[in-house]
């Protein structure tokens, strides 16, 4: 089995491919692209370095190759997918749930207990896979996530079934950027793209056949084996990666106490409760409490008297932070994150609202809905793949970005058009251009990675990563917000002789069995216009996307690879 070794000598001053570096004298640009220029008497091996402050460290990076590399992903990839399948197949689960447990108004905490405590970890964890060893984090946190799985397939109360969730939060926060991590280490960077877009197409996948398993277990099994079915799935994983995954390794040792010190524990703590209180704030208001309710300012308050600390520990802690300056700072770093948290805020709206569309308008299934939503994520997996074969050939991405931006600010144009009287034709391609707009989505993993030294890859990913919830729970705050008050106004317009509280309090799939047959079509039209409201804030973030898409550094994967010291390969 071949493997590569690249040894990267760290010093306390240098970071490589920063912005300085790659736009000073150590560079020409042949067409857009810089290139390495040795005139300069910059050696390999000044270009390797990176900053930790030990000058007899080495991190030493073996890459996979051959069928090694291939189990891998696989491993990878089921990873991830039962994480993303976690999100997703709790949709069908739910109303189950309550009944067996009588516990309706705990609805709102069995995705808030997942979701804020993946979120708020995700630069924690980030941080400590810079610290620790990579393969060993990854899998304890998939020991964490197959526990969390464990109790809520076990749970007898609905306490118990939060608390599962809350924990199998824990492990997921971990793997979302462990599984970009270990194709980073894995891979590499020259023909990383592919595998990138192979992961993160779990997500897609997990999107389509979620909500089918969670109803075809709980109509035909049970409802529990939505989450027995992560424990053989994530074993797999664990065997895969504990075997075939050589994390990287320092040449020289850091004591326990020197790797505490590292850590940044009362900047993440502090940057777990801004989170937190920013998210319920968002998750509470316009839903179970009104904007104005003091439990919804009161988190938002504490979220803006938290973060300024945070931030403040930051600036002390430089490169001992969560999340030091000198990574978000740089620009293609600053980039990615804008870029992916306005392509999360449209991709969100999109995933939970085309679905609303199809049942509330069209009268389909949950299942016949699902399967309507497979163009638009079938081609966002298909592009994104295209696109990472195309970065492995080439080294070029940035264009890309912009490229895809393009398409999917037209297709979320086209989705914000359709009506009751849309074709089938018309909401398969819409969904189709929009789709293969959203396969850029993936580039910005490949940027961060370009501009930071191998130490600084796990806090970028993590970054990057962070924006996607973020954003998420961003976006459909504020869509279940903008729909709940067009919904209003539009039945009040449409279908005068209804009082909208009748069809809100029903739901999409219920108002038929309660509304006149005289008064349907009014409402039909009602449920249509705010929809069509809704799917308009998408086609903002898309476009503002592209803009800042515009800022990103024209750089080129092959220009770094060939920059990197000399590859010493072994049988």
């Amino acid at each position: 089995m071949a493997a590569s070794t690249l040894e990267y000598e760290e010093t306390k001053s240098s970071r490589s491919f920063d912005n300085e570096v790659l736009q000073g004298s150590n560079y020409s640009v042949i067409g857009d692209e810089p290139v390495p220029s040795k005139d300069e008497g910059t050696s390999n091996a000044d270009i390797g370095q990176t900053s930790t402050g030990r000058d007899s460290d080495k991190l030493d990076v073996q890459y996979a190759s051959g069928g090694r590399l291939a189990i891998l992903t696989l491993g990878v990839c089921l990873g991830l997918f039962v994480v993303a399948l976690d999100s997703t197949i709790i949709s069908t689960v739910i109303p189950t749930i309550t009944t067996v447990f009588d516990s309706l108004e705990d609805v709102g905490w069995y995705g808030s207990a997942y979701l804020l405590v993946l979120a708020s970890l995700q630069p924690s964890f980030g941080k400590l896979y810079t610290v620790f060893d990579l393969k060993k984090v990854y899998l304890v946190a998939l020991v964490i996530f197959e526990a969390g799985s464990v109790i809520c397939a076990a749970a007898t109360s609905s306490l118990m079934f939060i608390i599962g969730r809350a924990v199998a939060g824990i492990g997921a926060s971990a793997l979302l950027s462990g599984s970009i991590n270990i194709i980073a280490y894995a891979v590499a960077l020259e023909n990383r793209a592919a595998y990138n877009a192979g992961v993160s197409s779990m997500f897609a996948i997990a999107s389509i056949i979620g909500p089918l398993m969670g109803g075809a277990f709980t109509d035909k099994v049970s409802w529990r084996w939505s989450f027995w079915l992560n424990v053989p799935v994530g074993g797999v994983a664990f065997f895969v990666v504990a075997f075939f995954f050589a994390a990287p390794r320092r040449t020289s040792k850091i004591t326990l106490g020197e790797k505490l010190a590292n850590l940044d524990l009362l900047g993440a703590l502090s940057f777990i409760g801004g989170t937190i209180c920013l998210l319920l704030a968002l998750q509470w208001g316009g839903a179970v409490y009104s904007w104005n309710n003091s439990r919804v300012w009161g988190l938002f308050l504490g979220f803006g008297l938290i973060m300024p600390v945070f931030v403040t520990i930051q600036i002390k802690r430089g490169k001992r932070a969560t999340i030091p300056a000198s990574i978000v700072k740089q620009r293609t770093v600053l980039v990615s994150i804008l870029f992916t948290f306005l392509h999360s805020m449209a991709s969100y709206t999109h995933i939970y609202y085309l679905p609303l569309f199809f049942q509330a308008v069209e009268d389909t299934s949950a299942v016949v809905s699902g399967i309507r939503l497979i163009p638009y994520l079938v081609s966002n997996t298909v592009v994104a793949i295209i696109m990472g074969i195309y970065v492995n050939r080439t080294g070029s991405y940035y264009y890309l970005i912009w490229i895809g931006s393009t398409f999917y600010s037209v297709g979320a144009g086209l989705l914000s058009t359709l009506d009751i009287n849309s074709s089938t034709a018309q909401w398969l391609c819409y969904q189709i251009i929009t789709g293969m707009g959203r396969g850029a989505g993936q580039i910005p993993f490949v940027a961060v990675q370009v501009v930071l030294t191998p130490e600084e890859i796990p806090i970028g990913t993590s970054l990057v990563m962070l924006s996607t919830s973020l954003g998420g729970a961003v976006a459909l705050s504020i869509s279940q917000s903008i729909f709940n008050n067009d919904l209003v106004k539009e039945v009040s317009k449409y279908a005068p002789s209804i009082d909208p509280s009748i069809v809100v309090d029903t739901g999409a799939t219920q108002f038929r069995d309660v509304v006149p047959t005289d008064a349907l079509d009014g409402v039909l039209r009602a449920y249509s216009k705010a929809i069509d409201i809704v799917l308009i804030p998408p086609i903002a973030f898309a476009g503002l996307s592209l803009i800042i898409a515009l800022g990103i550094e024209r750089l080129n994967v092959k220009a770094k690879q060939s920059a990197t010291p000399d590859v010493d390969a072994s049988d």
